[in-house]
């Protein structure tokens, strides 16, 4: 059966009905931008809201409060400490709204304007120059800007970054003794078996006989109620003595500290925990949500443009170090929280979980809890984040070694450039292209096809006679499925904001014009052995342009906030001083052939090693196809090349890279990386 497509625009799409929607509806209403709007809420669960609790801290003055005012049940002003004594946070206060009121206030604005609600599932969400198209299984609707609220989806794992959840189990309680003060709150109360976790109870009293409490867990294992029930039932005994169960509560919320993925559209906008308002380490999201909402309403009433909320600061590296010591030694959780609220002010802590403190108060903070766990979290988050740099950093030292070398000792000098030179490209450079018959299938354990060799060897030879028949297009072609596939490599090791297909062919150009113009009396030479057209540029324009395009490189690099981008582009700088080859080794085996290797280690799930052995047959092949091109020239039976190795290194490289390029693009496009 054929979706029904829309026949009118959709202004605003809402896919989920959650507590981030309601509340950028509840913002639009106030800027006005509801009204003679077309809205569409699609959600299968409308009335999931209503099993929802949400809770947040702040000073009466604050927007949140005031604006949320009507939906705020309960406020609390102290919160017991550790040793169950109760402090006072003012002047903030523990606020707690209901989901049923934010279901109200939902169900009021579908009324007010006349908002459609579809109980729909959306199946995909696709975008055309008419609009946005969210299809779902009997309707697709063209659409304005779309606010998408589904479940937050994460980027992939890197070591220093950890996806735990904060699941809980509770009951909402009435007891048979009234206890004494329910004017003060417990946040986290680690008064019960861990478990192997971090566990602790959270407790809210309504009144001095109602109260919600709550068995939390932050761990990788999200908690059971067949597991929390017998736990929790023993604590409230313990705690508050004989009680009813009127009604229980579960949910389940991601802690992580991975970037989400997000959309390219301009007109897709994420919400709640897809946009980032869920805090790592606590799990607390409404008031984000709230002040997110506030910003998107007062851009679309201004006509400006969006902008992400979540900027990357200082709080997420704290909570990347707690989420790597919950993930490794959940079993040090509990006495940390307990040293925290122990050693400090309550509502200090809060501030500086709501990410309101300065660098001094942090430092404060940090000075009173246990030191070796941190040290620890730190030394891999650092190890992680910077062991990409490893390779360039190596390669910049090697650059500036060799600039050293040859402007003290030339003799040396040659003779340790080729040395370098030959056993990179034994060992990497020719390899990392040696297994290509792998990459269709992407297994370590797909046997070699002779279709396969005759038709790669084939393609090879073909282009050798493209060689002899045209060299100015051969040239051409050469140059161009060359800077795609340099950039393709490194633009997927450095993953910068986008990896469009013009980002990728546009870096490869650039580096290719910086090497070739850098040294161009000796790209001339090749060119001219090569029976094709020189560059007509003097050398001066040439190193110049050059070194003007590195420098616009690092610049790049800046932008991307890459330190490896800036780290090429000054290797690529200096090594215009460098002779040609020299040059083209460095970055061919340093960067480009390091980078795929890699990248081919992940995606066939192997070890050097195993990759190299694979490799092995294909490499002394390569080898012999080398020495037989040179052969072919000495004894002039390739009359079109003049007797010159350089040029038959970068005819041989012309050659064996052409099929190498199409197989590595069919690995990139296929993402066996990241299916890995």
């Amino acid at each position: 059966m054929q979706n029904r497509v829309t026949s009118t625009k959709i202004d605003y799409l809402f896919i989920g009905a959650g507590a981030g929607a309601t509340l950028l509806l509840l913002q639009l209403e106030k800027h006005g931008q509801l009204t003679e709007k077309t809205v569409v809420i699609l959600d299968p669960e409308l009335q999931q809201l209503t099993k929802k609790t949400f809770c947040f801290w702040a000073e009466p003055t604050e927007p949140i409060v005031s604006e949320c005012q009507h939906m705020i049940s309960h406020r609390w002003q102290e919160v017991n400490t550790p040793n169950n004594q109760p402090e006072s946070i003012q002047p903030l206060e523990y606020l707690h709204i209901p989901g049923a009121a934010i279901h109200s206030e939902l169900l009021r604005l579908i009324n007010d304007f006349h908002i459609h609600y579809s109980p729909n599932l959306v199946t995909s969400v696709t975008t055309s120059a008419a609009g946005t198209h969210i299809h779902t299984e009997h309707t697709t609707w063209l659409v304005n800007t779309v606010f998408d609220s589904r479940p937050p989806q994460f980027s992939l794992l890197k070591p220093n970054q950890n996806l735990l959840y904060q699941s809980f189990h509770g009951y909402f309680i009435q007891l048979d003794t009234p206890i004494p003060n329910n004017k003060s709150i417990d946040l986290m109360d680690f008064d019960i078996d861990q478990m192997g976790n971090t566990q602790f109870v959270y407790s809210l009293p309504f009144s001095p006989n109602k109260l919600l409490v709550e068995l939390t867990r932050f761990g990788k294992e999200v908690l059971q109620p067949a597991d929390a029930e017998p736990l929790l039932t023993h604590y409230i005994h313990k705690r508050f003595g004989n009680f009813q169960l009127l009604k229980p509560e579960s949910g389940c919320i991601p802690m992580c500290s991975m970037p989400l993925e997000k959309y390219s559209h301009p007109t897709i906008i994420r919400l709640g925990g897809a946009a980032g308002a869920i805090k790592p380490s606590t799990g607390y999201a409404f008031k984000r949500m709230f002040y997110h909402s506030k910003q998107l309403a007062n851009a679309f009433s201004h006509t400006q443009t969006i902008t992400p909320y979540f900027p990357k600061n200082r709080f997420q590296f704290y909570d990347r170090l707690l989420l790597i010591i919950l993930k490794r030694t959940p079993e040090k959780g509990s006495n940390i929280f307990k040293t925290l609220f122990n050693r400090n002010k309550i509502k200090t802590v809060l501030s500086f979980l709501d990410e309101k403190t300065t660098i001094v108060e942090d430092l404060k903070i940090f000075s009173t809890l246990p030191l070796l766990p941190f040290l620890r979290a730190l030394k891999l988050d650092l190890h992680t984040r910077f062991i990409y740099l490893r390779n360039p950093v190596v390669l910049l030292l090697i650059t500036l070694s060799l600039l050293g070398l040859q402007n003290t000792t030339g003799a040396f000098f040659h003779w340790v450039q080729l040395l370098l030179g030959a056993a990179g490209f034994l060992l990497v450079g020719i390899p990392h292209g040696a297994i290509d018959h792998l990459l269709k299938n992407g297994s370590l354990q797909w046997k070699i096809e002779p279709g396969f060799i005759v038709r790669y060897l084939g393609t090879a030879a073909s282009y050798l006679f493209f060689w002899l028949i045209s060299p100015q297009l051969a040239l051409i072609l050469f140059l161009l499925y060359s800077a795609w596939h340099f950039g393709q490599t490194d633009l997927q090791e450095w993953k910068p904001t986008s990896l469009k297909a013009e980002k990728s062919f546009l870096w490869g150009a650039t580096l290719l014009t910086i090497i070739l113009l850098g040294h161009l009396p000796e790209t001339n030479l090749i060119l001219q052995n090569m029976n094709t057209y020189p560059i007509p540029l003097t050398e001066v324009i040439g190193s110049t342009t050059a070194l003007v395009l590195a420098l616009l490189s690092a610049c790049w690099g800046i932008f991307e906030r890459r330190p490896a981008i800036i780290l090429s582009a000054s290797v690529l700088g200096l090594s215009i001083q460098l002779p040609l080859l020299t040059a083209f080794g460095l970055y061919f085996i340093g960067q480009h052939s390091l980078n795929g290797w890699a990248h081919l280690k992940k995606g066939l799930n192997t070890n050097s090693k195993s990759l190299f052995l694979h490799a092995l047959p294909f490499t002394g092949g390569a080898l012999l196809l080398f020495g037989a091109l040179l052969i072919g020239i000495e004894r002039g039976w390739l009359n079109a090349f003049n007797h010159h190795i350089t040029t038959a290194f970068f005819i041989f490289i012309s050659c064996i890279s052409f099929p190498h390029v199409l197989a590595m693009s069919h690995f990139y496009n296929n993402k066996l990386i990241a299916s890995k």
